[in-house]
């Protein structure tokens, strides 16, 4: 008997793929297989810019298959709601603050991903309108793709824990992800897809997703990411609440044994972990997560800075904001405090840890209202049908989009999902399957009647393909950008300037860590003294990017070589205008203000800004010898 429901089940399974058509297909390959596993090393950052020219890949043929079997116009093959509006007019808005931004390039890729999103979005909702079951579909692939991530992520928590056990260490497992806080968040993504199998008839497909659920939670706890931590309580607090309120508004009080099963694994693994483990696990975590809701931990303390510096840059420039993808470039304009003097050489800020001030920075009070305002509107809707609705599938799916979508934008606070594609894709999935199952009654839910001009369809292929180009020389740049940092490392300055010159391109002009490409070149060619082509590298670098502080330092001290003191004393003073508490250019100006004649300034220096000991001794030493004592 029992193998005939096994029998049955599988068939069911294998049923729900055979009756997909093409561009279902091509979505579920798309979301199960490609953008949780795409990564390379051919890129510095494994997975970014490489799932990126998936995505616009991804969408670019999509909308070709659209046309093709649909119409010759996208507006009848896809349905806007009203309120959707909120979400097309942000991507307009990061258009227009294109026009604030100082690196054009950054901020015209920052609106590309909008509109990507945008795009998935749409496309994933119409898709859940023709077909009901899709997220079914794509929940059992999905579910696959978790048990592969969290069975490869667990043994390797495992083995770290058996060997040498330290939380710590969990920082260098980022699986997939290329980055460990984005790893976590990508376990708990995965979630609601496993725990939507654990409610379906099939038992196969019901133990696949305890299972999986079982290995996601497991691993989240114990990788410990303090955002994710967060985001995941929040989520449990907050759907307890409400099934509390829905069950006393109801009168109805009962425990599905599915959720019952779950929550008992989920503990026996933990304690499996404590047991094989030979160290003191469960002690270790609670620590760990009390530190999670310090805010006075030094971690904590530094991001809460740079949250000040970030509103600070965001009140001058209030409506329009930065441009998309110019935080990193701009937050030093308005003088860095947060950063330690000692980190000033290896450390660089490239995000705000918080989706919400990177929006309200880059994109203004416009563009921060238009996103969050849609995403309001949706949990609003979602609430709004989760108390009234008594069908017990949907309470279920609207319950887990709560779960997942609360998880999220709390974990935002403190991360950046907003940069990796993998998230933001699952959000537009998530989003769109939240405005399918809410779709209701009220002027904000009716269609738009748009006549079906080829104006929307030219635009939207003129822009993915624009997508498709952007990405492939992005890749590019990276892929040279790479060799030319390895070649760096080996001193082989003439290979550096080469690698730099084929990555460069107005696609790409700033790695990942917001350094210029020109910056890597000038210094190449300042290492080979070839200073006067060293100042117009460093020039154009500070072009890309105007307040960085490898840029303005190595300006100067190349201004200095070539005697042009006055010049190198602009760079510096223009550098500690934004970084007030770097002692190396407080020194490099000292030195020029003597060189240049001017040992009042320098002795002025000398007294009123912090100098390494070092360096301020080989100063006054050198101010003795002219017959200067301070």
């Amino acid at each position: 008997m029992r193998n005939r429901l096994d029998l049955r089940s599988m068939n069911k399974l294998i049923n729900f793929y055979t009756k997909l058509n093409i561009c279902e297909i091509i979505n579920i390959s798309f979301l199960c297989i490609i953008i949780p596993f795409l990564y390379t090393s051919y890129t510095l950052d494994p997975v970014l810019h490489p799932r990126f020219l998936a995505w616009s890949i991804f969408l670019l043929v999509s909308v070709i298959i659209l046309i093709s079997n649909r119409s010759p116009s996208l507006n009848d093959a896809i349905v806007i709601k009203k309120y959707h509006l909120l979400l097309v007019a942000f991507v307009v808005f990061s258009f227009i603050s294109i026009i604030k931004a100082v690196n054009i390039s950054e901020a015209i890729f920052d609106f590309l991903k909008n509109f990507c999103f945008l795009l998935s979005f749409l496309m994933f909702f119409n898709l859940f309108r023709k077909n009901d079951r899709f997220f079914e579909h794509v929940s059992v692939g999905m579910t696959v793709s978790g048990l592969i991530t969290g069975g490869i992520v667990f043994f390797m928590i495992m083995k770290s824990l058996i060997t040498d056990y330290d939380l710590q260490k969990t920082y260098e497992i980022f699986g997939f992800m290329g980055h460990k806080n984005q790893l976590s968040l990508a376990l708990f993504l995965f979630i609601p897809f496993s725990v939507k199998l654990v409610f379906t008839r099939s038992i196969v497909a019901k133990v696949l997703g305890l299972v999986t659920t079982i290995l996601l939670f497991a691993s989240i706890i114990i990788l410990h990411t303090r955002s994710v931590v967060i985001g995941l309580t929040s989520s449990l607090i907050f759907v307890f609440i409400i099934s509390v309120v829905y069950l006393f508004k109801k009168k109805k009080f009962s425990l599905n044994p599915s959720i019952l099963l779950l929550v008992v694994l989920i503990i026996g693994i933990l304690f499996s972990v404590e047991w094989f483990t030979p160290y003191n696990f469960s002690s270790t975590f609670i620590d760990r997560f009390k530190t999670s809701f310090d805010i006075h931990s030094p971690n904590a303390d530094i991001r809460i800075k740079i949250w000040g510096e970030s509103l600070e840059l965001f009140s001058g420039n209030v409506f329009l904001g930065t441009g998309g993808g110019n935080w990193k470039l701009t937050l030093p304009s308005v003088g860095i405090t947060s950063l330690p003097s000692s980190s000033f050489s290896s450390t660089f800020f490239q995000r705000p840890h918080n989706d919400p001030i990177w929006i309200l920075c880059e994109n203004g009070l416009i563009g921060f209202f238009l996103f969050y305002g849609f995403i309001g509107f949706i949990f609003f809707s979602l609430l709004k049908t989760f108390l009234k609705q008594n069908e017990f599938s949907r309470r279920n799916n609207v319950l887990l989009m709560l779960f997942v979508l609360t998880g999220y934008f709390v974990a935002s606070l403190f991360t950046f999902p907003k940069e990796r594609i993998f998230h933001q894709v699952l959000l537009s999935f998530f989003l769109a399957y939240s405005c399918y199952i809410t779709t209701g009654t009220g002027k904000f839910n009716g269609a738009l009647k748009i006549a079906g001009k080829p104006v929307f369809t030219v635009l939207t292929l003129t822009l993915l393909t624009v997508s498709v180009v952007f990405a492939g020389y992005r890749v590019q740049g990276e892929h040279y950008t790479k060799r030319a940092l390895y070649y760096r490392d080996g001193k082989q300055w003439q290979q550096v300037i080469k690698e730099i010159n084929k990555g460069y391109s107005p696609f790409y002009t700033v790695d990942q860590t917001a350094i210029p490409l020109k910056f890597y070149s000038g210094v190449a060619k300042y290492s080979l003294k070839d200073y006067s082509h060293a100042i117009n590298d460093f020039i154009k670098a500070k072009e890309h990017s105007p307040y960085n502080v490898h840029v303005l330092n190595n300006l100067g001290s190349t201004y200095y070589n070539t005697k042009k003191y006055s010049e190198a004393i602009q760079s510096y003073k223009e550098l500690l205008t934004y970084y007030p508490s770097f002692s190396e250019a407080a020194a490099n100006l000292a030195t020029a203000y003597i060189k240049n004649g001017e040992v009042e300034k320098a002795l002025e220096v000398l007294k009123t800004r912090k100098l390494t000991a070092k360096r301020k001794n080989e100063l006054i030493n050198h101010l003795k010898t002219m017959g200067i004592t301070l």
